[in-house]
């Protein structure tokens, strides 16, 4: 069978988000997708050396996609911190409940990235970590980041796996979001 379509970078990344999104990263192969584009696998290692890297690209979309909404959801609720800081983690809980795999992808199935974080996770942080700073000052900003973050990421964690089974986790995830928000800069 002879090949002659030729493959675009972007296209080849919007195919890869779109199967990890459907399917999970599992069903995530460079023949699987070959198949896909309707091209050689051998020709999609023209733009990647191996899936992690090209892995690494559906996150790093990913990521870009999260601090979108999250800006976003922060701009609305401008001028109050504490509210952009709730909009945040709703929006942040939204995302991951309805992009699930990428989810995963992004903060469950990869080990911490060595080195400095690529500018799409500093794009992440950067809205929480301008609200928070209003609140309790630029020293200690950052570990308030940290503390809502794991609020957030643990909450919404533990629900994608089942473990929020016994109760409504909208209404657990706002009461604590609430009262975590309300005693930063106290």
């Amino acid at each position: 069978m002879a090949y002659t379509k030729k493959i675009d970078h972007q296209e080849l990344v919007a195919c890869a988000c779109k199967l990890v999104e459907q399917e999970g990263v599992e069903a995530l192969s460079m023949r699987r997708l070959a198949q896909i584009l309707d091209v050689q696998a051998s020709s999609l290692y023209n733009h990647f050396a191996d899936k992690s890297a090209l892995l690494a690209e559906v996150a790093e979309r990913g990521l870009y996609r999260l601090a979108e909404k999250l800006e976003h959801a922060s701009a609305l609720a401008r001028p109050n911190p504490r509210h952009q800081i709730e909009a945040m983690g709703l929006t942040y809980r939204e995302w991951a409940l309805q992009h699930s795999h990428i989810y995963t992808l992004l903060f469950m199935g990869a080990p911490p990235l060595e080195g400095d974080a690529p500018p799409s996770a500093a794009a992440t942080f950067a809205p929480m970590l301008a609200a928070t700073a209003q609140l309790v000052g630029e020293d200690q900003a950052e570990a308030a980041t940290q503390a809502v973050w794991a609020f957030i990421h643990g909450f919404v964690t533990l629900e994608l796996t089942g473990h929020m089974q016994r109760c409504l986790p909208a209404e657990g995830f706002t009461l604590g979001l609430t009262c975590l928000v309300q005693g930063l800069g106290r």
